[in-house]
């Protein structure tokens, strides 16, 4: 099961993340892909924003977190950790199931072992440009996590 969202301007994906936070919890994994500039950091800015304020808790964003490669956020309704692998080689070994015990995780340009690991229980998001549009694809095997961003 695939979600397809089409977003011309920025303020639009409030309307996507407001889907989508609600359903955010700890033990789950989001991969976001793209390529350089499609607007995965903005989407997951824009993700934490909506949890921020569904917390009522005051937003600070840290950035894209690729020379750190870890960001931490605390809210109330789960904690998140937001990776940037861009800069890791894709053969290294990443064990996240520590993070995962009392996180959410939000990885940006995932790599391929963890993709595969975590494929029957990743959401897995895709942002493509088209020329000044972007297609927002969010697509998971766990059809139960779909259906509540529905």
């Amino acid at each position: 099961m695939n979600l397809h969202f089409l977003v011309q301007r920025e303020e639009q994906l409030s309307a996507i993340t407001q889907k989508l936070a609600p359903t955010l919890a700890s033990k789950q994994i989001i991969f976001v892909e793209g390529e350089m500039g499609s607007g995965k950091t903005t989407f997951t800015r824009h993700l934490i924003k909506t949890l921020s304020d569904i917390n009522e808790v005051n937003f600070h964003f840290q950035g894209s977190p690729t020379y750190q490669r870890e960001n931490h956020y605390h809210l109330k309704q789960v904690n998140l950790v937001h990776f940037d692998f861009y800069q890791v080689e894709n053969n290294i070994n990443i064990d996240l199931e520590d993070y995962m015990m009392d996180h959410c995780l939000i990885i940006e340009w995932p790599l391929n072992s963890l993709k595969k690991r975590y494929y029957q229980e990743a959401l897995f998001i895709k942002i493509e440009i088209e020329k000044t549009k972007r297609i927002i694809d969010i697509q998971s095997q766990n059809t139960k996590w779909l259906q509540q961003i529905q």
